[in-house]
Order: structure tokens, then C-alpha cells, then sequence
């Protein structure tokens, strides 16, 4: 039976979720905040990171492990807790990483003011990982799980579509989940490096 507060991350080779593709596959449960700390090492431990070393070592990585980080964070505060059949699902394929989170977005918030608006769904969680969850372990400089300033969303796209070239996608699935896309970083070939 599944947890109504658990993430399935699953890596594939390809592009679609297929199982033959399948490269690595993991349930993730226990407190909400390792959670999101075995979600955010299970991104890194299946993302690629290219390396040229033109005048010294040079890495590409797939992602922006800041943005990654923020996304799963938010979609661990942020899902509705009352869907008790659903779960987060992680899912990376070779050209991006999808995020779905159960539920709508907040009565008050839209796909479009979403990165100038901060609206938590679960106030107290919200402000626990803002105040009572240190992160050492995640190397990315940050204090707490959240910083609350609202800043977020607008980060996470920013730098997502710097690395990749390509804006990150949030859609609203039936009013039943919100799926965030980020796409990867095309690697170098050898001939661009």
C-alpha cells in the first residue's frame, strides 16, 4: 500500500517511461525533510555531468542542483496532503526531469504568477523547513530546507533556462497534479569541446 506522503524517483536512458529503459528506481519515504534529501542525491547520483578539460577541467552538468533542490523542496511543501492515493513521483530522462506533485495549485495562485507570488499550501510545514531544518549536506550554501523569501520559483527558472537554454515548464494535470519539467543541459560532443 502506498504512503500518502512518499517519492517515487525513477532514472531512465531514454526518453519516455519505459521499463526497459530503466536505469535506477527508488521509493522514498520516512520524514518529510530526508525525503527530500534522498530525492535530491538520487537526482544527483543518476544525472550526468560531462567534463572537458580544454585549459583545465571544465564539468556540464545536466541540471542546476540549486533549482533541483528548490523543486523538490517545493513539491514536498507545497503538494496537498489530503490526496491519499497519490505521491510524488521524480522521473529523469535523458533530456529532462519531471516533477509531479499531487494537487492544484492553491486556490489563489495561476500557472503564470506562480514565480512572483509565494502562496505556501502547507503554512506549518513551510515554516518548519524555514526555521527548524538545517541542510549541511547538500553542499548548495543554503541554511535551512526554505528560505521563504519567496524567491524560489523565479530562481529555479532562471537558472534552469541559463544552463539549458530552455524555460522550465509547469503544467496543471486535471486539477489533480502539477507537473514541473526541467530540461537537461545539451553535453558537449566531442567536437564543441
Amino acid at each position: 500500500m502506498n504512503s500518502p506522503a512518499e517519492i517515487l524517483a525513477v532514472a531512465h536512458s531514454g526518453l519516455r517511461n519505459d521499463p526497459n529503459e530503466q536505469l535506477d528506481a527508488q521509493e522514498i519515504r520516512g520524514p518529510l525533510d530526508r525525503q527530500i534529501l534522498d530525492a535530491f542525491h538520487f537526482v544527483r547520483r543518476n544525472m550526468t555531468t560531462a567534463a572537458r578539460k580544454p585549459l583545465g577541467r571544465v564539468d556540464y552538468p545536466q541540471y542546476h542542483l540549486g533549482a533541483v533542490f528548490e523543486a523538490i523542496v517545493n513539491a514536498v511543501a507545497h503538494r496537498d496532503y489530503s490526496l491519499h492515493a497519490q505521491r510524488i513521483r521524480l522521473f529523469m530522462f535523458a533530456d529532462r526531469l519531471e516533477i509531479h506533485s499531487p494537487g492544484a495549485l492553491p486556490n489563489t495562485l495561476s500557472l503564470e504568477s506562480m514565480s512572483r507570488l509565494s502562496v505556501p499550501r502547507n503554512e506549518i510545514l513551510a515554516s518548519l523547513f524555514s526555521r527548524y531544518y538545517p541542510v549541511d549536506e547538500v553542499g548548495l550554501g543554503k541554511s535551512y530546507l526554505m528560505d521563504r523569501r519567496g524567491f524560489g520559483v523565479e530562481m529555479l527558472l532562471r537558472e534552469s533556462e541559463k544552463l539549458s537554454g530552455k524555460l522550465p515548464k509547469y503544467e496543471s494535470i486535471s486539477d489533480l497534479e502539477l507537473c514541473l519539467t526541467i530540461y537537461a543541459q545539451a553535453l558537449p560532443t566531442a567536437e564543441t569541446s
